[in-house]
């Protein structure tokens, strides 16, 4: 059994012996564990492993910083998987637990530093979580060497149109260390200087309204030459279908990412409950226990995808919120995932891009064509287990009085609300 636990007394040398592993880059690294295994015993600092077969293979370690008048800063001291390890898929499911624990005490921050040889690999899979680049401290642990550091800051208000433009001047750009030089209703003007001393403007139009016309982006093009701003970001409440270019763009979907718990609070439809088979339901919201899936699929299921014809569901897109019915024997809503992709392609595409670690064959997953051999799939990024399930009797009475079990169905944000308030 493939399982993420909390550490036990019985697991400290194992423990120990694996982050022993990262003396490489910490050569004081033996000295240190041994405290912090006594600090995790005197429960000081949050310990979780990843266990196969009695043999740990994955640690993360975070506590509560001891800065002066601040208890609610976390750092991850120490986040690692050993070779052996990794082609299990463990890494997202690790990290999502260490969020969610320290979002259960509502911390307020999480960073992470990490070894400068690191930085290629682990940047890139924090950004996925919300982490973003935050500096480099040199000189801390080894000598010409530098540490990176990235963090993640958790807000727990839920967002509407009207406080957007607010909030990502307040959050997204002062501070991730942003200077707005300039504000025009919803165009900013921001300056950062870099390590040479240089300062790089950059155009930011912030966007409440969905569908945006093709003209905006010339639009913000002429706008950014205009202040002659080296550069321009479009930050948009809803997702941003139009061809962009090399302007960069930061829709609702990132901004829930980077400042999860965050919610956005979405007009006409936002999201779709769905039935799905409980085995499928297991795979896709991830309770901590795994059964390996067998020996040519031996990994988690690293993309969580769920599939559909693609003829309906063309109100669903990047952002919305996707809720798990579990069909018999279940017969309640279990959890929800965020969807970060709406793809629709051949069934063998969409197979070799992301079920061959997964759950279901090849014939399955054409179960869902179209004529053409088109499917929809829906590509689902954070995913919650709630803690409580929402009967069908109780779905019907208090959210859909008519709602069909064998069918998908939208919901409301006053629908997705009230499931939240019930599973959660």
């Amino acid at each position: 059994m493939l399982q993420i636990r909390e550490y036990q007394p019985k697991d400290r040398e194992k423990v120990k012996r694996l982050v022993l592993e990262l003396n490489k880059y910490y050569p004081s690294i033996e000295g240190w564990i041994d405290r912090e295994i006594q600090r995790i015993e005197n429960n000081e600092s949050k310990c979780l492993v990843v266990e196969l077969d009695n043999e740990i293979g994955g640690v993360a370690i975070s506590a509560m910083t001891k800065f002066p008048k601040k208890n609610d800063i976390v750092k991850l001291k120490t986040f690692y998987l050993s070779e052996n390890f990794r082609e299990y898929g463990m890494g997202p499911y690790l990290l999502e637990r260490v969020i969610d624990e320290w979002v259960k005490d509502k911390a307020k921050k999480i960073y992470v530093t990490f070894a400068e040889e690191e930085m290629e690999e682990l940047k890139s899979f924090f950004d996925k979580y919300g982490f973003l680049f935050d500096g480099i401290s040199p000189l801390v642990y080894r000598d010409i060497v530098s540490e990176y550091i990235m963090s993640k800051v958790l807000i727990y208000n839920k967002i509407t149109e009207e406080k957007f433009v607010d909030f990502i001047c307040d959050y997204l750009l002062r501070l991730r260390g942003y200077r707005i030089k300039q504000r025009d209703g919803a165009d900013v003007i921001v300056e950062r200087v870099n390590g040479l001393k240089s300062q790089i403007n950059t155009f930011v139009r912030i966007l409440t309204e969905p569908d945006p016309p093709k003209e905006l982006i010339e639009e913000i093009e002429t706008k950014r030459k205009e202040h002659g701003c080296s550069n321009s970001l479009l930050v948009s409440y809803y997702p941003v279908d139009i061809e962009t270019g090399k302007l960069d763009v930061i829709d609702g979907y990132d901004i829930e990412n980077f400042f999860y718990p965050l919610r956005m609070r979405r007009k006409k439809y936002a999201g779709i409950i769905a039935p799905v088979k409980p085995v499928y339901a297991n795979q896709l919201l991830y309770d901590g226990t795994q059964a390996l899936l067998s020996p040519h699929k031996k990994s988690l299921r690293r993309d969580k995808v769920f599939y559909k014809y693609p003829s309906a569901y063309r109100e669903v897109r990047r952002g919305s919120t996707f809720v798990f019915y579990v069909s018999d024997p279940v017969k309640a809503i279990i959890g929800e995932g965020k969807i970060e992709r709406v793809v629709i392609d051949t069934s063998e595409n969409l197979y070799n891009k992301y079920e061959q670690k997964g759950v279901l064959t090849l014939k399955e997953v054409k179960t869902y064509a179209d004529t053409n051999n088109k499917v929809l799939a829906f590509v689902i990024g954070k995913v919650t287990r709630y803690p409580k399930k929402v009967p069908i009797d109780v779905i019907r009475s208090e959210i859909k009085p008519g709602f069909d079990p064998q069918g998908s169905c939208f919901i409301s944000q006053k629908e997705l609300d009230t499931i939240r308030k019930l599973g959660l």
